[in-house]
């Protein structure tokens, strides 16, 4: 191998993204680079940006193909790898442009299998994915400092050793369907004797791109459960299974949660008539012995209430389920008993009030008759307009009485 990066790019119909992605790739720092453009049957102007570029910059090759999906247009590109390292980007992304040059340097200290890295994710406004757990250490090669890779496996994220991902075999999934960079991801994740941490955020990642494969809602989300079905026949090739059971799993049952959560209503019971087909004796045996007491309510409850979790863990959901609902019960009860102490005190202050103005009200007639039979007396005692006085008086008390 004579060149130092490999930078594969799988283009369909990226025409509005592609210049981007390209102008990124290269003007990278580090020169020594080769650049494998698979037009995977694009029907829109995106061929023919690729050929303007591979005019001007002799290092971008291009291979045409039928439109296969994005990861045959990967593995279309092996045969051609020539570089020590490669790098799988998507067009419709782009780089900072030393991510070669700090990939590089990171792989050539370590002499890790791959360098991992971090990213800017666009959904819709930019966020800066997490530090990596700087308590771990900078090369991961154990099981348990693995683990954190695991949660956050994406194509561009590695940074490959070129034999290392040749020797073995770690290849994309064929055809038109999602995740197919997940098997590959898992694949060099396990087998790698060391991995190398650069904590920059060095890729820029356009998750809202319409109509990509990882946003559909449609069934093609459903081959998730067949992608991590070929995760575990994998793991059993490798004579594995067993040392990765637990981490296996869990992230197994966490990314189906997850995928579940975004499909539409109509979709759901299909889903999870295909996750029972492809439930395993190590995934009743995990969900009796471990999912009852897992950290995540909502995902225990989840697969527990489902039936997923075996006998066991259903009388553990019962029993939590009844100790919710008789706490929930409890609560409401002490509300309503609150609520009528409330009611009675209201109408305790009712009749209060209705007794004060009933006194108002006596005593007011009361003062008004006497005033009444007052000037009533006074204007047959008096002549003239002091009469007329006492007469008007009467007349407007006699007014506000009532009386005929």
């Amino acid at each position: 191998m004579s060149t130092k990066v490999t930078i594969i790019l799988p283009v369909y119909n990226v025409e509005p993204y592609l210049r981007h992605c390209l102008d990124s790739v290269v003007n990278q720092t580090m020169r020594d680079i080769q650049i494998i453009c698979v037009n995977d049957g694009s029907t829109d102007g995106s061929r023919a940006i690729l050929q303007e570029y591979a005019e001007q910059d002799s290092r971008i090759e291009i291979i045409d193909q039928e439109n296969q999906g994005g990861g045959s247009a990967r593995n279309a590109a092996y045969p051609y790898i020539r570089g020590k390292y490669t790098y799988f980007a998507d067009p419709d992304d782009w780089l900072e442009l030393d991510l070669c040059q700090q990939c590089v340097e990171k792989a050539e200290a370590t002499e890790a299998d791959f360098v991992t890295l971090r990213h800017v994710e666009y959904n819709p406004d930019p966020q800066c994915s997490r530090p990596f757990d700087h308590t771990l250490p900078e090369i991961r090669q154990s099981l348990e400092e693995k683990y954190e890779i695991f949660q956050y496996l994406a194509t561009w994220k590695n940074f490959w050793r070129s034999d290392f991902l040749l020797s073995n075999n770690i290849r994309f999934s064929e055809g038109k369907r999602p995740y197919n960079d997940v098997l590959p991801s898992w694949k060099g994740t396990v087998l790698a004797d060391r991995i190398a941490i650069l904590d920059n955020p060095l890729y820029h990642y356009r998750r809202i791109r319409l109509g990509s494969y990882q946003q559909a809602t449609n069934e093609k989300q459903l081959v998730i459960v067949e992608t991590f079905a070929d995760i575990e026949n994998m793991l059993h090739e490798a004579g594995l299974h067993i040392a990765y059971r637990e981490i296996f799993i869990a992230n197994k049952l966490e990314n189906l949660h997850y995928r579940y959560g975004l499909l539409p209503a109509y979709l759901k019971p299909k889903f999870l008539h295909c996750v029972r087909q492809h439930w395993t004796k190590a995934d009743r045996e995990f969900c009796r012995d471990i999912l009852p007491s897992h950290p995540d309510k909502n995902l225990r409850a989840f697969y527990l209430s489902q039936g997923f979790g075996g006998q066991l863990g259903m009388q553990m959901y019962h029993a939590e389920l009844i100790k919710e609902f008789n706490t929930e019960q409890s609560c409401l009860l002490s509300e309503i008993a609150r609520l009528q102490s409330e009611i009675l005190r209201t109408q305790s202050e009712m009749v209060r009030t209705q007794s004060e103005m009933l006194r108002l009200q006596k005593e007011g007639n009361k003062n008004t008759r006497f005033h009444y039979n007052k000037y009533r007396l006074l204007s047959n005692l008096t002549w003239g307009k002091l009469r007329e006085k006492y007469l008007a008086k009467k007349r407007a008390i006699k007014n506000a009485l009532g009386i005929e």
